[in-house]
């Protein structure tokens, strides 16, 4: 019964991250048709500076919470692969 509880506990963090997943990506759909794309690309581009510097200054011990590496770097690389693709396609 515990494990089914650990899993259900697992199950409904995951929702919840895909809760706010879906009403961050709603959020900045709205933000852009606000403001335009060029103000939307300046924002990434801010937004890459600061985590180029955040991450330079950390040190391996920082993260003692693997999942939440794990989590970072499957973000960036998934902002990677955004990069990689023609606009469109």
């Amino acid at each position: 019964m515990v494990s089914g509880m650990v899993k259900d506990h697992k199950v409904s963090e995951f929702e919840t991250y895909l809760e706010e997943q879906r009403r961050g990506i709603k959020r900045s759909l709205s933000e852009i048709e606000k403001l335009g794309t060029a103000t939307a690309l300046n924002r990434c581009r801010e937004l890459a500076c600061e985590i180029q510097s955040r991450l330079h200054d950390r040190k391996p011990g920082h993260f003692s919470n693997v999942f939440s590496l794990a989590d970072l770097q499957v973000s960036l690389e998934r902002a990677a692969s955004v990069l990689e693709h023609k606009s469109g396609k």
